[in-house]
């Protein structure tokens, strides 16, 4: 009879050993309702201006922060900051539009001039020893950080509109040097207002130049 107590596997052993325990007695007690007699974690952190209200301190966004290799964070100057000048922006902006000057130079010389131009002297005469170069500078160090602004894109908007129709005006009708002088400076103006722009309020001014364009009888092609 005392074979049918001992256990045949190892799931009656767990069971048999689970029965077998007897539960260690804990002492139920109400705790104590005594105030700390000295500083708490949270009089410290005031004292030491940890805790501060969500009301004087914003928290930190991701876009705006950045964690360094030793765990600090630095903030992130927002572009959108008027303060905050992005200056390597401009840089690239003022560049790529000289860039674009210059090209629409060389290719207006190449349909229009006479005589076939001598690359490195036009890109002198257009861009170090032309008015141009700086006036796209100061432009665009002026309007590109404010371009996301509803009045800023109002005005590339009427820019885009006027360079790009009277580019157009002036590529069909006008003479030949008018069209060597006008051509660069109002294609480049037309481009930088384009890229400027949202894609919709782009696509609207581009749609506005061409409806002007058969509207007047001229080809684009």
């Amino acid at each position: 009879m005392a074979s049918h107590n001992v256990p045949r596997n190892r799931k009656e052993r767990r069971a048999q050993d689970k029965q077998n325990q007897t539960p260690v007695g804990i002492p139920l007690a109400r705790p104590k309702e005594e105030l700390p007699k000295g500083k708490t974690l949270i009089d410290i952190a005031r004292e030491r201006q940890l805790l501060q209200t969500s009301s004087s301190v914003t928290s930190p966004s991701i876009t705006t922060t950045q964690i360094n290799p030793d765990g600090s964070i630095t903030e992130i100057p927002d572009p959108s900051d008027p303060i905050s000048t992005p200056y390597l922006d401009i840089f690239l902006y003022s560049t790529s539009l000289i860039l674009l000057h210059f090209t629409l130079t060389l290719l207006v010389q190449h349909q229009y001039a006479p005589d076939r131009p001598a690359v490195f002297p036009l890109f002198l005469s257009s861009t170090i020893f032309s008015p141009a170069p700086w006036l796209i500078l100061i432009l665009v160090a002026l309007l590109h950080p404010r371009a996301s602004h509803q009045l800023m894109q109002i005005v590339f908007a009427s820019m885009a509109i006027m360079a790009g129709t009277w580019l157009v005006q002036a590529s069909n009708e006008d003479p030949y040097l008018a069209v060597m002088k006008k051509a660069p400076a109002l294609g480049t103006l037309w481009v930088w207002g384009i890229v400027e722009l949202r894609w919709e309020v782009a696509a609207a001014c581009l749609a506005v130049t061409g409806v002007w364009g058969r509207w007047k009888g001229y080809a684009f092609w």
